[in-house]
């Protein structure tokens, strides 16, 4: 279930950042692609929520997979040659630093919980002992007399902090 609810939001997230890309913010004489960074930025965060969600990277790896399609088919030209993601630089810098960056969040290991680091250690301990006697005779030809004692004890402990 949780694996479909991330599939749906990369979905969403494809959807709302191929219209928001464009986006531009003028700073004096500088104009900076502030809705490219702000998709960007945004669609790592969740992916990583999402892995964090999930409680491995494949939830990372869903939410991608939908945005990567959502973003794509934004991409294409529809049946009139519209296009949102249109060939310009900022359009394939969105494009490919998404998936880059998207790539990067896969990848990454899970941050360790409190509930790893909260580990009971493990302790055993044990002990043994044993004795054991034996005789026998036994007549044939000639007469044969055999007795014999053993005896032994052990004992062992361990611990193990996880």
């Amino acid at each position: 279930m949780r694996a479909a609810a991330l599939l749906v939001l990369g979905i969403f997230f494809g959807f709302i950042g191929a219209l928001i890309q464009s986006y531009t913010t003028l700073i004096g004489s500088v104009r900076l692609p502030s809705g490219a960074l702000v998709s960007l930025v945004t669609i790592v965060l969740v992916a990583r929520a999402g892995a964090w969600w999930q409680g491995s990277r494949l939830g990372a790896i869903t939410f991608s997979v939908g945005w990567l399609a959502a973003t794509l088919m934004m991409g294409s030209e529809t049946g009139a040659g519209d296009l949102v993601l249109t060939s310009g630089t900022r359009q394939m810098a969105y494009l490919i630093g998404g998936t880059i960056l998207l790539a990067a969040a896969c990848g990454f290991p899970l941050l360790p919980t409190d509930e790893d680091d909260q580990q009971p250690a493990a302790a055993g301990t044990g002990t043994g002992a044993g004795a054991g006697t034996g005789a026998g005779t036994g007549t044939g030809s000639g007469t044969s007399t055999g007795a014999g004692t053993g005896a032994g004890a052990g004992t062992g402990a361990g611990a193990t902090d996880g």
